[in-house]
């Protein structure tokens, strides 16, 4: 892609990436005296494991501790930055990775783009969602990316008044999108967010955006998308 943007991590994403094996490292450093500590609470002095690890040279104890903590803070940082959204806009497309995944997004694909909170969205010409991930980084340095290069930016969803509140006796979109809702209402309510996530990303398929405000799920219909209603309740 010539004459691109990236739009990478966050301040927050990459403050968290430096400072995950540093800080483990300095924890695992001083375990053995926070060991010793623990030892002194009455409940714990007669753990075998702390008595097995302060029976060791608290120095070597302490190095293998901070090179333990060092690669497990590496390891969570490589997790944050994978899961990290990342885009590299261009004049005709944009090229997503997140969670070590890529998707390409044509302009002429795009009807709007908008961010809700902390979430980057991406409408399609018929309205369904071609990209919705959470960001740390501010919405007018995205927005003023997406002006440059010609995308059209919405202030809001344009599609705010189509949405309404999903609940158990709305059967409107049929038995299949109807399961999926109730599932991941369930999923939403046990904190899966991932489950919730995918879910989400099948209603889509068939044809249906849905939102969150809380622990409610808002639904709409995408334009021009048959959704299922053989099989409507």
């Amino acid at each position: 892609m010539k004459h691109t943007t990236t739009i990478g991590m966050g301040f927050l994403e990459k403050l968290i990436t430096v400072l995950f094996p540093i800080v483990l490292g300095m924890i695992g450093w001083f375990l053995p005296k926070l060991l010793e500590l623990v030892k002194r609470i009455p409940i714990f002095s007669d753990l075998k494991v702390v008595e097995l690890l302060l029976s060791f040279n608290p120095f070597w104890v302490s190095i293998i501790f901070m090179l333990v903590g060092g690669v497990i803070g590496v390891l969570l940082s490589l997790t944050v930055y994978s899961e990290a959204l990342k885009m590299i806009v261009g004049n005709q497309e944009i090229l997503i990775n997140k969670d070590d995944k890529e998707k390409r997004i044509r302009k002429s694909e795009i009807k709007e783009i908008f961010m809700e909170a902390n979430t980057v969205v991406i409408t399609g010409n018929k309205g369904q969602v071609l990209l919705s991930e959470k960001t740390d980084i501010k919405k007018e340095k995205i927005r003023d990316v997406f002006l440059n290069y010609h995308y059209p930016w919405s202030e809001q969803d344009p599609y705010v008044n189509q949405f309404n509140l999903w609940t158990l006796e709305a059967h409107t979109f049929g038995k299949k999108a109807y399961g999926i809702l109730y599932d991941r209402r369930n999923a939403i309510r046990e904190r899966d967010m991932k489950k919730a996530k995918n879910l989400k990303i099948d209603l889509n398929e068939l044809g249906i955006v849905v939102k969150d405000h809380g622990e409610e799920q808002y639904v709409r219909k995408i334009q021009d998308k048959q959704v299922y209603m053989e099989d409507k309740v």
